[in-house]
């Protein structure tokens, strides 16, 4: 009787699944496709953004703003100083630990300002793309800070260049 039963549940669900749309099995999914009307292929300009077709809106990704550019007066800085004894790692002002293959930039508050936040990355013109993980004190305008790890002789060589940044 206990079998009687499982073999019946078993035939109606797989009779119920071959009179459901879209499952496509050995005896009814040749006529399942053959009914279905051909998908009709939408052109670049009909695709929406901002509906369910779109992963960006399904995913809670914002389109790209423009990027911004800005004109800035480039510093560097190391994570030595002379005084210091101890041998810990040097940190950034959100507590970020800066080693030297760390490519990151100190910005001054009037970028933070202007739209960069923390972890943020910047293409620097020549240089390739930095993150920002450090800050610099209020009476720097339009400022960055390179970090150049331990390499006092390095950044002492930079001195202080004008370059274009951009970030997104």
């Amino acid at each position: 009787m206990r079998q009687a039963r499982i073999v019946i549940t078993a035939l109606t669900l797989l009779v119920t699944s071959l009179s459901l749309p879209g499952c496509a099995t050995a005896r009814g999914g040749a006529q399942l496709a053959e009914a279905a009307p051909p998908a009709a292929k939408k052109k670049p300009e009909e695709v929406a953004v901002g509906r369910l077709d779109d992963p960006g809106y399904l995913f809670g990704k914002r389109p790209l703003a423009p990027a911004k550019s800005v004109r800035v007066k480039a510093l560097a800085y190391t994570g030595c100083s002379p005084k210091a004894k101890s041998k810990r790692a040097t940190r950034g002002a959100w507590g970020d630990v800066l080693t030297r293959d760390v490519k990151a930039v100190a910005v001054s508050p009037d970028l933070l300002d202007m739209g960069l936040d923390r972890g943020d990355l910047i293409t620097i013109e020549g240089l390739g793309q930095f993150k920002v993980l450090d800050v610099m004190h209020s009476r720097h305008d339009k400022t960055i800070d390179i970090f150049y790890g331990d390499d006092a002789c390095g950044a002492v060589q930079w001195g202080k260049r004008t370059l274009t940044i951009t970030w997104q």
